[in-house]
């Protein structure tokens, strides 16, 4: 029996040390000019690298790695850092260089060391309390059922379609989101005029002001000056459950320009005096405390329902509209200018952890144009927030896909075909003929 129920026919209840062995090889500096790898290289759930270090610079002891072996990074495994290695190099001594045996294939078993059941075993198993470890005596004691080498080939299949599906969503989010910034930059700076073109300084007067150059029918206003009430810190309380508590948000609701709803908690608050916190339509938050190159992210409340209260780590701005709109507004805080703005004047004595204050953010200065000219710049760049929303929707369906596949062919509880046919399935098992990414079905 595993925790997914009885394991098919032909199926093998086996641990992971009897599929995988620890590949011990060492390099010791200096190092050859090879690509070296540390755990900044290595994304939490990622399928792949996301670069390289000089190898030429490390001073310490490092592990050797050929092309196909797994890496995993055994510090603080609920992390989840895996991957199989695209070329040959060297790694951190924090990462586990391991090599399927003849039994298995890297491809298959690197989404077992992926899934839940794996992550919470090393996790259960770690040692040490703030630098929680694990070992590769602990991983290999991972018990998994084991098909034979043409169905682990087949499942591997299946679910790096769906990866590589993932990977291509990732792919356009990244080019929309570059577009976007780009676009930030000069419909912030230039604007569109009447005949909706961004405006050119060939074709139109610019002037300087508060060393801002924009059109002379912008003006430039600190945004304290732009808000219909001061701006307002949350409340944060103990946390309890939901019969007793009144709904917040959590700091990480603040998420990609927008307020994530699922992310909330109950805590205990005199519901008189937290009543002019609960969120409204159209509400900004800044994050007052965070790394330095967090502090001052902001998102923007697009929901109907007072539902929550927010934190005492983000501070609410309010538009006023007869100055300025909420989006203009919103994208003026997450500008580069304003983003540096506000990491040049974070303070804290923590190496990471920063913080700024309300008059940090009433002091910031914002381009002013006109509200029509607002009006249209709003519109182009909520058309590019639609699409890159339906892009990450995407994505998230994709990866809900990945989790049920993984889910259901790890164990056996679905089959999938074999030259044509489907594997002879143990009791309560299904075969599987078609376990592809849907058709795009992007709005």
């Amino acid at each position: 029996m595993t925790k997914a129920g009885v394991i098919p026919e032909k199926w093998h209840l086996t641990k992971m040390k009897d599929c995988l062995r620890e590949i011990k090889d060492k390099s010791y500096p200096p190092h050859p000019g090879v690509p070296y790898v540390g755990l900044e290289h290595l994304d939490s759930g990622a399928m792949d690298v996301n670069g390289c270090g000089d190898s030429s610079l490390v001073q310490s002891n490092c592990s050797s790695f050929k092309t196909g072996n797994i890496l995993y990074g055994k510090l603080r495994p609920y992390l989840d850092k895996a991957i199989i290695s695209p070329f040959d190099g060297i790694c951190s001594t924090e990462i586990v260089v391991m090599d399927a045996k003849d039994n298995s294939t890297n491809q298959f078993l690197i989404y077992h060391i992926h899934s839940d059941d794996f992550v919470g075993h090393n996790v259960s198993h770690a040692f040490g309390t703030k630098m929680p470890r694990t070992s590769f005596d602990i991983i290999g004691e991972y018990l998994l059922p084991l098909p034979s080498l043409p169905e682990q080939h087949r499942i591997a299949t299946i679910l790096s379609t769906v990866d590589a599906a993932i990977a291509a969503t990732d792919e356009v989010i990244a080019k929309t989101e570059e577009l976007k910034r780009g676009l930030v930059q000069d419909l912030l700076a230039k604007g569109i005029d009447e005949d909706g073109r961004i405006r050119s300084e060939e074709t139109h007067a610019f002037w300087e002001i508060q060393g801002m150059r924009v059109p002379v029918e912008w003006d430039v206003a600190q945004l304290r000056d732009v808000i219909s009430e001061k701006l307002q810190s949350g409340y944060s309380g103990y946390e309890t459950d939901e019969n007793s508590g009144i709904r917040a948000l959590t700091l990480t609701a603040v998420t990609e320009n927008r307020i994530d709803i699922s992310n909330t908690k109950y805590i205990k608050a005199d519901p008189e005096k937290v009543k002019d916190l609960f969120i409204r339509r159209d509400d900004i938050f800044i994050e007052r405390s965070n790394t330095v190159e967090l502090v001052g992210l902001a998102a923007l409340y697009e929901g109907d329902e007072p539902f929550a209260i927010y934190p005492d780590l983000l501070v609410r701005a309010r538009a006023n509209r007869e100055m300025i709109l909420p989006k203009i507004l919103l994208e003026s805080i997450l500008h580069p200018k304003s983003r540096t703005y506000f990491r040049r004047s974070a303070k804290g004595t923590s190496g990471s952890m920063k913080k700024i204050d309300q008059k940090i953010i009433g002091n910031l200065y914002l381009p002013l144009p006109p509200l029509p000219e607002q009006h249209r710049i709003a519109a182009v760049l909520s058309a590019v927030d639609r699409d890159l929303a339906a892009e990450r929707d995407h994505r998230t369906r994709l990866r809900t896909l990945k989790k049920g596949l993984m889910q259901d062919l790890l164990t056996g509880r679905k089959r999938v075909p074999l030259n044509g046919t489907g594997g002879t399935a143990g009791p309560g098992s299904q075969s599987v003929t078609a376990c592809a990414p849907p058709p795009e079905d992007r709005p």
